[in-house]
């Protein structure tokens, strides 16, 4: 990589002064780094090696040693599952022979990404490594999903958390980063604070027309005349699973604006949520969003698309005559 996304936010972040005062103190010989956004924690990966490595003391970005850390050329940080896929016994292995080899420097990292993906085998084979590393040897373990990790490595590793990141954070790296506007904007509010998220959102075109689209159908369904129309348009998404999540992103937002205008989530997005919230009252937004999970579980189940978007939207009409 040749530069570090979300860098502000993540100096800025409890996991990383965290990290600080274990550097200032000494490091842990294993940390466990746990988040739902694999590009998050790739970023902090980075960033700490930075700190460790940096020959100003602050993670310059600059120097030579900053430098090689950003393009993952560091001869004594090893990157272990760079792709993400499944980690075998082998790789393992290979993992814990090399752990006994010496740092040119004055230490060694690991950084291995996505160690959920370890089976039970390969957990209990990194077990002793955990417990025991080499002098001055630290392995950091990329987390998605803790539940996956047993409870053996857990309890040999430091556990630190990355939080999600606020709307307008993401939104301004986005546009830091090149985005459009009004992609930056919907990528933001949909993201559900994970920035790899966002990055994903805004390079793909389809979701600000999933996000313009479920606006019309709250802002034009007011009559069982307009079903027809509105389920072929909702029938005809790329993506209906993503479709349906922007939605219910959308209800959920006209829900929070009703009480705290200021904590909604597509604030970038401008003002049109004060007029579209209007036409829904609370009670009607909560049961769209029960319907909405209902239709997801159909979908999952092979019921056909047509009926499943034709039965939302019945509902969605009813809702909001009754609880108007």
């Amino acid at each position: 990589m040749s530069e570090l996304l979300f860098e502000n936010a993540l100096r800025g972040s409890r996991a990383y002064a965290l990290m600080r005062s274990d550097i200032e103190r000494g490091l842990s010989h294993a940390y466990m780094v746990i988040s739902a956004d694999d590009e998050l924690t790739d970023s902090f990966f980075t960033l700490c090696g930075m700190t460790l490595f940096c020959q100003n003391g602050d993670a310059c970005g600059e120097c030579a040693e900053c430098r090689k850390v950003l393009h993952s050329s560091h001869a004594d940080i090893i990157h272990v599952n760079v792709e993400r896929s499944d980690i075998k016994r082998d790789d393992v292995m290979e993992l814990v022979g090399s752990v006994a080899v010496r740092a040119l420097g004055k230490r060694k990292i690991y950084f291995i990404h996505r160690a959920d993906l370890m089976n039970a085998v390969s957990q209990n084979k990194l077990l002793k490594t955990l417990e025991e590393p080499p002098e001055n040897v630290t392995l950091f373990l990329g987390v998605a999903n803790e539940r996956a990790m047993l409870a053996t490595v857990r309890s040999r590793t430091r556990a630190i958390y990355l939080d999600s990141f606020d709307e307008s954070v993401i939104y301004d790296e986005l546009i830091r980063l090149g985005k459009d506007e009004k992609a930056a904007a919907v990528a933001s509010a949909c993201s559900d604070g994970m920035p790899g998220r966002a990055l994903l959102i805004a390079d793909s075109p389809e979701y600000v027309s999933y996000y313009n689209g479920a606006v019309a159908l709250l802002e034009g369904l007011n009559r069982s005349s307009d079903v027809a129309d509105m389920s072929a348009r909702v029938c005809a998404v790329k993506d209906i699973d993503e479709f349906l999540n922007v939605l219910s992103i959308i209800i959920r937002d006209m829900i929070i604006f009703k009480h705290s205008p200021e904590k909604t989530m597509s604030g970038q997005l401008g003002g049109g949520l004060e007029a579209l919230s209007a036409k829904y009252g609370e009670r009607a937004l909560a049961a769209i969003l029960f319907e909405i999970n209902n239709v997801r579980k159909k979908l999952k189940l092979n019921v056909n698309l047509q009926a499943s978007i034709d039965s939302l939207l019945f509902s969605m009409l009813e809702v909001k005559h009754k609880w108007q």
